[in-house]
């Protein structure tokens, strides 16, 4: 399919295959199953999201809020899936209770990283309108993982599978800084470094959505071909208005702390 018929008709994949995710390496993986009473739950939510299936995610989203009333990780979600239903206003209760949870950044550092705790508090500040404040934090935690790249280069870490996951998270928060040449060039970079993971999560994951409007960002998604230990492609259907989703497993599991 032509990436102009893509962008057309709203991009969204159906996905199987979530792998569960290192949580000791990146914030992203800890927003999304810091804790593994919620991995279940959080899972479930992002497949829901994945298929469609917003009611279901929906529902899970409630049992995650009543079971983890005081967790960050639970009112991410909760935001992320009023924004995928269209509701603004209950989006902005999640996110409103987000930050309010996050004042005290330190209160959680027994359970989460301190990077982990600035990306929900990046997100948190994009959902209630703080942009500006929201891109600053996001391009803290890009400069962080520009510093493990330049690692790589210099030959001080090693793989091309932790430089694809590193490459992945970079392209996630320079798209949502406001730095969309760059996180271009990082989603190049990661799809060329063989960025394969659960294919089809890149276009539902909310983090890239900034690059959405761009037909480049498609035509570099469109070459990922997944192997069978990285997830399969059950079907693709594209559908008007899209989705938006959590973050992604494979670059989650292999990129370093502190993006």
């Amino acid at each position: 399919m032509a990436v102009s018929a893509v962008l057309g008709i709203g991009a969204f994949v159906y996905v199987v295959g979530f792998a569960p995710m290192d949580e000791t390496r990146n914030p992203r993986a800890g927003a999304m199953n810091q804790v593994p009473s919620r991995q279940g739950l959080i899972g479930n939510i992002r497949r829901q999201m994945g298929f469609g299936q917003l009611g279901a995610a929906d529902r899970l989203a409630n049992t995650l809020v009543q079971h983890n009333s005081e967790d960050p990780s639970a009112f991410y979600y909760r935001g992320l899936v009023d924004r995928a239903m269209g509701d603004s206003e209950s989006a902005l209760a999640s996110w409103t209770v987000l930050n309010a949870l996050l004042d005290g950044l330190e209160s959680w550092e027994a359970r989460y990283t301190r990077a982990e705790l600035e990306y929900f508090r990046a997100w948190g500040l994009f959902g209630v309108g703080e942009i500006e404040e929201s891109r600053t934090v996001f391009g803290a935690l890009a400069d962080g993982l520009d510093e493990q790249i330049e690692g790589l280069d210099r030959g001080v870490e090693g793989g091309s599978s932790r430089r694809r996951g590193i490459e992945y998270n970079l392209a996630c928060y320079r798209a949502m800084a406001g730095e969309f040449e760059a996180a271009m060039e990082h989603w190049e970079q990661a799809v060329s470094a063989g960025y394969g993971s659960d294919a089809g999560w890149w276009a539902v994951d909310p983090d890239l959505e900034p690059m959405h409007g761009d037909d480049r960002f498609w035509a570099i998604g469109m070459r990922i071909e997944p192997g069978e230990e990285r997830g399969r492609v059950r079907e693709v259907v594209l559908p008007d208005g899209g989705a938006d989703g959590g973050a992604d497993e494979e670059a989650d599991e292999e990129a370093g702390d502190g993006g």
